[in-house]
């Protein structure tokens, strides 16, 4: 193995990348593939797959341009330029290319069929709008982290999407008056323990405007914050 690794116990560190427009490159064409390739279009990344053959799903993407199918096997120097590569091969011979080239082009590796060749694990997710909740085992027990995130998945709903939509606004707003952090802190910790995410599931948005017109400064209009919000979901539904 070239890989160096790191002592036994070691933590992983946590980290949400930004793909956008990068160059993600996932070696083989099943079902495991598939599944990465959705999560990384989702992301913004730009695909490119290899493999000389394809699921369905796959060729779909690629007749659509949504991604780019090299219709071949992977040959050494395939990494270079790629942001991240996902081996999603289960040939040995391949992933240990795969391991080398991420090595010597210093692409970090998610390696489907073996965890230990992997800089990173990818781990399970529910996503409402920008909240996001992962689970990771270290690639430990995948089937508990799946578990889990079926058991987060009951519990937080679409309203917690659209809160954090809703407070980025705030956010946004508020920091711009150029008042104490510590009075930003405490009115941002002020709007999130009024009823506000009960009034987002019920779709209560006149309530939403009442709520908020208590804690937030006259200066921002509370009426026009919860406007704004409306036209965004609406349009994300368009979309």
């Amino acid at each position: 193995m070239i890989r160096n690794s790191p002592p036994t116990g070691t933590p992983l560190y946590p980290v949400n990348l930004d793909i956008g427009g990068k160059r993600c490159l996932v070696v083989g064409g099943g079902p495991v593939a598939a599944r990465k390739v959705k999560a990384l279009l989702i992301c913004g990344g730009q695909v490119q797959i290899i493999s000389p053959h394809a699921s369905d799903t796959i060729a779909r993407l690629a007749e659509t341009g949504e991604i780019e199918w090299l219709k071949r096997t992977y040959q050494a120097g395939d990494a270079r330029d790629a942001f991240l590569i996902f081996g999603a091969t289960d040939d040995p011979v391949v992933q240990q290319q795969i391991a080398e080239d991420a090595d010597r082009y210093h692409v970090l590796l998610n390696s489907a069929y073996d965890p230990e060749l992997s800089d990173f694990h990818v781990p399970a997710k529910i996503r409402r709008r920008d909240f996001v909740i992962a689970v990771s085992t270290g690639g430990g027990s995948p089937a508990l982290a799946l578990l889990l995130k079926e058991q987060l998945a009951n519990e937080y709903g679409e309203e917690y999407g659209v809160l954090v939509e809703l407070m980025a606004k705030i956010r946004r707003q508020v920091v711009t008056r150029h008042s104490d952090a510590e009075e930003n802190k405490a009115l941002f910790r002020s709007v999130l323990k009024l009823p506000v995410l009960d009034c987002i599931k019920r779709q209560d948005w006149a309530g939403l405007q009442h709520q908020l017109t208590i804690v937030l400064p006259e200066e921002i209009d509370a009426g026009l914050l919860v406007e704004e919000l409306l036209e965004e979901l609406k349009q994300g539904k368009n979309g």
